[in-house]
């Protein structure tokens, strides 16, 4: 099961308020369903893989209107309270004379805080997605650009930085980092996502640390390997012509250790890292002044 599944599945309960029910329903039919007209009325069909979404649809519908409806290949909605319940949902509304959908979301439906919540809850139920495989990356895609923009001011008010950007006809709303998608499922009460998220980002930064670590260290050890290679050639060029006995000594102890650091062949030499350094290093001057005379 995905973390999007797991999260659903989480917060796919009725909302704690009575009058949440209101906003979470709005949110679900705003972001997963499709409204019909006909000679029959006004219909609503909810589509969605998550049947657990579905099953807290239908909940909240029977709740508010007693009517009952079942969940086979999405929830198909129908009856003449349909159009009084998408006017309650803050879905449909007056244009003057005219009956037309909202294309945001309908100030009312979210005044109070736990109703916002909830209906975040809704849209993350409705059209949301979480994957955490190579990069965070959470989004809910809408049909209008009205709708995205009001999801990124609502999100704001919660201190949650979202973006917002279109792809064909779609205009997703989408959080990048792992802090700020951990924030938004502690808002909606996704709370074993949020540990699940946290684990793995855990985990990843570990790993990351690791890398880093063991590059490093290959990248140090190159360094050596190299320095000692140049530090070799130079010796076998002027051993014969060294006259200090604490420069033979270290020239000895390198062609014997090549594969040593400064701070072994100090340990092996009884002196201080920076004196090998010193040493070596005027062996390699003395070389390459050799090869200039030579030129």
């Amino acid at each position: 099961m995905t973390l999007t599944d797991k999260a659903k599945n989480e917060i796919a309960v009725l909302p704690p308020e009575e009058c949440c029910f209101v906003a979470m329903l709005s949110a679900i039919i705003h972001s997963a369903g499709s409204i019909s007209f006909s000679s029959d009325g006004v219909g609503v069909f909810i589509e969605s893989e998550n049947r657990a979404t579905l099953k807290v649809a239908a909940q909240i519908i029977y709740g508010l209107y007693g009517k009952k409806f079942y969940c086979k290949n999405g929830l198909k909605v129908h009856g003449k309270f349909v159009t009084e319940m998408l006017f309650d949902l803050g879905i449909l509304t007056y244009y003057g004379e005219e009956i037309g959908a909202m294309a945001g979301i309908n100030g009312f439906v979210v005044a109070k805080e736990c109703c916002a919540k909830s209906y975040l809850r809704g849209l993350f139920l409705g059209c949301g997605s979480v994957s955490v495989a190579k990069k965070y990356h959470l989004e809910m895609s809408f049909s209008s650009s009205d709708m995205a923009e009001d999801v990124c001011a609502l999100l704001c008010g919660f201190d949650i930085i979202a973006h917002y950007t279109t792809r064909k006809d779609k205009h997703l709303v989408y959080i990048k980092s792992a802090e700020s998608i951990s924030d938004f499922f502690a808002l909606i009460g996704a709370n074993r996502a949020v540990l699940e998220l946290n684990n793995t980002a855990a985990l990843r930064s570990v790993n990351m640390y690791t890398n880093r670590r063991i590059n490093c260290d290959l990248a140090n050890a190159d360094k050596v390997v190299e320095a000692s290679l140049r530090q070799v050639e130079a010796i076998r060029k002027v051993m014969k012509r060294l006259d200090d006995p604490k420069l033979i000594e270290t020239a000895k102890a390198r062609l014997e250790n090549p594969d040593t650091g400064y701070e072994g062949l100090a340990e092996i030499l009884n002196v201080s890292k920076g004196c090998v350094k010193y040493r070596l290093k005027k062996i390699v001057d003395l070389a390459d002044e050799a090869d200039r005379g030579r030129k």
